[in-house]
C-alpha cells in the first residue's frame, strides 16, 4: 500500500488527465469538464490528517507541479521529507530520512491507489464512483463515493473556489480525514520538463519495485 502522501500525489496526477465529457448539467460532466480544462498544476500545499475526534495526527507542507499526461513532482518538507516524481510512466519515491528510493511502474489499480480511478474516461469514472455536485460556479464541491464498498476510502472531494482547485479532501473507513490546501495556484503555464525527471543520488539505497514488461 502506498504511504498517503503518495496516494494523493498521484491522485493530482489522476485529476488532471481525465478525458474531455460531452456538454451536459450533471455532476458527473461537470466534474470532469473542470478537470479536462487542466492541462498543467503547479501550488503549495499544507496536508492535515485528523482522527475522528478533530485531533491532528500530522501535518506537513510542501509543493507540486502537475502536467499531462501522468507527469508529477510532489516534494514534501521536514519533518516528513518526501519526494514523489512520476514522468508519466515511472515512479519514483525517495524517502530522505531513510536516503532511500522506491522505483515502481505508474499503476491505475485501484487497490494501490484509489483515486487513479479518475485516470480514465467520463464513463470509467461513472462506473465506479457516485458523483454529486454542491454549491455553484463560485465555490463548487465535488463528492465522489466508491460504488465498491470494501475499497479503503469512504468518499473523496474536490473543492474548487471561482474555477480553481482549492482543496482535495479523503475520508476513510476509519474515520480519518486528510485535506489538502492549496495556495499560489497556477494552472496551464509551462512547466520545465526537468522537474519530472529524478536522478538517483550516489550512495541511495535503491529497491526496484518494476514488473517485467
Amino acid at each position: 500500500m502506498l504511504h498517503r502522501i503518495t496516494r494523493f500525489a498521484l491522485a493530482l496526477i489522476a485529476a488532471i488527465s481525465v478525458a474531455t465529457a460531452s456538454a451536459s448539467d450533471s455532476a458527473l460532466d461537470s466534474l470532469v469538464s473542470q478537470l479536462a480544462d487542466m492541462s498543467t498544476f503547479e501550488a503549495d500545499f499544507i496536508q492535515s490528517s485528523r482522527a475522528q475526534n478533530g485531533d491532528i495526527l500530522q501535518q506537513m507542507q510542501g509543493k507540486l507541479s502537475v502536467a499531462k499526461p501522468g507527469k508529477m513532482r510532489w516534494e514534501t518538507q521536514d519533518p516528513y521529507a518526501q519526494l514523489v516524481v512520476s514522468d508519466g510512466a515511472l515512479l519514483w519515491i525517495y524517502d530522505m530520512d531513510l536516503e532511500q528510493v522506491t522505483i515502481r511502474n505508474m499503476d491505475n489499480r485501484i487497490q494501490e491507489t484509489p483515486a487513479l480511478l479518475l485516470s480514465g474516461n467520463s464513463e470509467e469514472i461513472d462506473a465506479n464512483f457516485v458523483v454529486s455536485r454542491e454549491g455553484s460556479d463560485e465555490a463548487s464541491v465535488y463528492q465522489l463515493v466508491p460504488k465498491d464498498p470494501s475499497q479503503l476510502f469512504q468518499s473523496l472531494e474536490f473543492h474548487y473556489s471561482k474555477q480553481i482547485l482549492a482543496k482535495m479532501m479523503i475520508y476513510d473507513a476509519a474515520g480519518q480525514v486528510t485535506e489538502i490546501i492549496f495556495s499560489a495556484q497556477r494552472a496551464n503555464q509551462r512547466i520545465d520538463g526537468g522537474a519530472f525527471i529524478f536522478d538517483v543520488p550516489e550512495g541511495v539505497d535503491v529497491i526496484d519495485g518494476r514488473s517485467a514488461l
